[in-house]
């Protein structure tokens, strides 16, 4: 969702529609990046009915819920939210910007911690960050419930594991954030860095080198983890990325119940 030059102000129904990458300001010294157009992957096609760039939820649909826009994802929906910051993360977004009103940037935010992103324009109150930590927490005790249930698989032959997770190592602190997000052999491990990326800038907001040094040094200890096999729990499949999204729109629905009666 991007925001608008000043002096050109935004519908109310834009302001609250728009969410973009955080990207930060080109250096002058460097060519500008070509906007890229979001991606759906294969877990999330069959959530939505694509047209061009629009996405529905039914044929019955009288309006897109989102639009997929160089940079940005649209949408006025605050109950898409969920669905759209994972696309987001699909993408190889570590944090996002939002346009709106305070219930609109707190639904982002919710949206965003659910998926380890952090949102650069909105400042949660204590009470909304307590919120954004018990969803965490509880998103973190079912993955590693789930994690315990799975069947251990055969382990390779120790030489040859040694050398090749080695590389996988090597690889994981040489590529980007985003990078890693779209590596099929890295994504579990690079989770728990945005995790720590988006803990890290609530917490210190006004110190991005301290902030910095948090997450170097969560990418130096993940990657030991990944050189010495030990498992990586965060790991990120299509059950629980779906049970995540019923338990925040159910929370969504009771926070307006509440707010009504």
């Amino acid at each position: 969702m991007a925001d608008k030059p000043e002096g050109n102000r935004p519908s109310k129904r834009e302001s609250a529609a728009k969410l973009k990458p955080n990207t930060g300001k080109p250096s002058s010294a460097k060519p500008k990046r070509k906007a890229e157009t979001p991606t759906l992957t294969d877990d999330l096609t069959g959530k939505f009915l694509r047209v061009g760039n629009k996405l529905y939820r039914t044929s019955d649909d009288t309006k897109p819920i989102a639009r997929l826009e160089p940079d940005r994802l649209k949408t006025s929906n605050i109950d898409a939210l969920p669905d759209i910051l994972r696309i987001a993360k699909a993408n190889g977004w570590t944090s996002i910007r939002v346009n709106g009103g305070d219930k609109f940037k707190k639904g982002a935010y919710l949206a965003a911690a659910a998926q380890g992103l952090a949102v650069e324009n909105y400042t949660p109150s204590k009470l909304v960050q307590a919120e954004a930590e018990r969803m965490r927490a509880r998103i973190a005790e079912r993955e590693r419930r789930w994690e315990g249930r799975k069947s251990p698989k055969p382990s390779p032959k120790p030489a040859e594991a040694a050398i090749s997770l080695k590389d996988l190592s090597e690889r994981f602190l040489s590529q980007t954030h985003e990078q890693n997000a779209r590596d099929p052999e890295l994504r579990r491990a690079q989770s728990l860095v945005a995790q720590t990326i988006s803990i890290t800038r609530a917490k210190y907001p006004g110190d991005p080198v301290k902030a910095s040094k948090e997450i170097e040094a969560k990418r130096q200890e993940v990657a030991r983890r990944i050189a010495n096999r030990d498992k990586i729990a965060a790991v990120q499949v299509r059950n629980i990325q779906a049970q995540r999204v019923r338990e925040m729109a159910h929370d969504q629905a009771l926070n307006r119940d509440g707010r009504h009666r």
